[in-house]
């Protein structure tokens, strides 16, 4: 999904003088990174606003450690920013599609901390904990009749009913037997939720609040927060 260029530096062998270790096998040991890679889900608030947000850090990959981060942003009202971008050393800088928002952190072993620049140009702060027991990043599908399945990012499924209409209401039951109620509101730009038709994104924090944003059988989106 990410696309990286490595550039690989080989030792000159026009050396004539006395040879130098920079070319030996111990100094390179020396200079390889020892940052251990950190991954998993992490859901937090964003500071000032009605925000949350979800941190996906994928295990890394290869002897050269690539890892890739997806995040999702959403107020449950209007924003629903869908972003991703590679990680080095712990620290990432991912983009909306569009760049017209960006995700700036430092994955530090059960936290993660950085900078969001929003679609209004506005930076804020955020801060998200690693998720625990059925809280996590959703990604869902919507039957034509408003059931919802799925699960989230870390495999723990989902399912719940509701018709899915403007003004309306539904229920998220997760695999932990919690319910949760949620608000729908319709009336979105296909544009504004970033998503295919019968898709739903919601983040579910430990306590319940959610916030996410799908699109209806059609072209028709929507958003949901917690009721």
């Amino acid at each position: 999904m990410f696309k990286r260029t490595w550039t690989w530096l080989t030792c000159s062998a026009v050396l004539v003088m006395a040879p130098l270790a920079g070319c030996g096998g111990e100094e390179r040991a020396a200079q390889k990174p020892t940052t251990k890679p950190f991954d998993g889900t992490f859901l937090g608030k964003v500071t000032g606003t009605n925000a949350l947000v979800a941190v996906v850090a994928a295990p890394a990959a290869g002897k050269q450690e690539r890892q890739a981060v997806l995040i999702y942003l959403s107020d449950g009202i209007k924003l629903s920013e869908w972003l991703a971008g590679p990680v080095e050393r712990n620290t990432f800088a991912a983009a909306s599609d569009d760049r017209d928002a960006e995700v700036k952190g430092e994955l530090n072993g059960n936290s993660v901390k950085g900078t969001i620049r929003l679609p209004d140009g506005k930076e804020v702060r955020y801060e998200a904990r690693k998720a625990t027991g059925a809280a996590g990043l959703y990604q869902l599908t919507v039957s034509p009749k408003g059931k919802l399945t799925g699960a989230s990012a870390t495999g723990i499924g989902l399912t719940g009913k509701t018709a899915l209409v403007a003004d309306g209401s539904g229920t998220l039951k997760l695999a932990d037997g919690t319910r949760h109620k949620f608000e729908v509101t319709g009336n979105a730009r296909a544009s504004d939720v970033q998503l295919k038709s019968g898709q739903l994104r919601v983040i579910v924090l430990g306590d319940g609040e959610l916030r996410g944003a799908g699109r209806a059988r059609g072209s028709e989106g929507f958003f949901i927060r917690s009721s």
